[in-house]
């Protein structure tokens, strides 16, 4: 269903800022970036500029992932986070130790946010609605789309609904 190959690919072609340190331009990726103009740029874009030193890249703060749980815990809906988080949380859960406060902020930052999306399948199956929630991100939308399809074949074979009912 959902692939870490497919995971690995979102986290390369989500945006990402940078700032280059000289004027670049990339005639075939239909691109032109000027010397000290934040840009963003897809991941894998960024990569190769820091690789090359041609750009600095945007570093990722872990304590955002603890201010936006706290948000996260305040809000009935979904936030709107940075299309990167997902890719800061698994940074953080690869390279935090097991007991640290950040890596216990990240997972439940995930589990709020699956719950309000678990929540609104929930409702919307009740209420007949195909409307996704607003602001999920886009491995969100994945595991939402996915979900959606299974519920809906299950109610279509089990209880004879049809799935555009």
């Amino acid at each position: 269903m959902i692939s870490k190959r497919m995971a690995r690919t979102l986290e390369m072609i989500h945006q990402v800022k940078v700032t280059p340190r000289q004027d670049l331009n990339l005639e075939r990726l239909g691109l032109r970036l000027f010397k000290g103009v934040e840009t963003e740029v897809p991941k894998w874009l960024a990569d190769i500029l820091a690789d090359e030193g041609l750009a600095d890249v945007e570093e990722f703060d872990w304590k955002m992932v603890s201010e936006k749980l706290y948000k996260e815990k305040v809000s009935l809906m979904p936030l709107d986070l940075p299309s990167y988080t997902y890719s800061v949380i698994r940074e953080i859960l690869e390279e935090s130790p097991e007991d640290s406060l950040v890596r216990r902020d990240a997972i439940s930052l995930v589990n709020r946010r699956l719950s309000k999306m678990l929540n609104h399948l929930r409702a919307s199956i009740a209420l007949t609605s195909k409307r996704v929630p607003k602001n999920l991100l886009p491995e969100e939308l994945i595991l939402y789309n996915a979900l959606r399809m299974i519920v809906d074949g299950w109610m279509s074979a089990f209880l004879g609904m049809r799935e555009d009912e």
